[in-house]
């Protein structure tokens, strides 16, 4: 759509809602949107702008680590400790 369907204010761009009435173009414009926002929260940028624009940032940042360890497979967090005692032992055995 080139016009807003709410106020009829034409189109600027390529942005997904009306930035008068804050109504969206069309509902393939709102899919589009709620994917780019999908898409940007699963990506480290979208985590950073939301740990920064938390009230208390440390604990985001925790929350943040938490969630990566917790979506870590076994297999990977076992490999992860193996090498860390391995560099352990290698640098504080000598």
């Amino acid at each position: 759509m080139k016009n807003c369907p709410k106020c009829g204010q034409a189109r600027v761009g390529e942005v997904f809602k009306c930035p008068t009435c804050d109504v969206f173009y069309s509902q393939l414009d709102e899919l589009l949107f709620e994917e780019q926002q999908k898409l940007e929260r699963n990506t480290v940028k979208g985590q950073l702008k939301l740990i920064l624009a938390a009230d208390d940032k440390s604990q985001a940042f925790k929350a943040y680590l938490q969630s990566i360890w917790r979506e870590t497979p076994l297999k990977t967090k076992i490999t992860l400790w193996t090498v860390l005692a391995f560099v352990f032992v290698l640098v504080f055995g000598v």
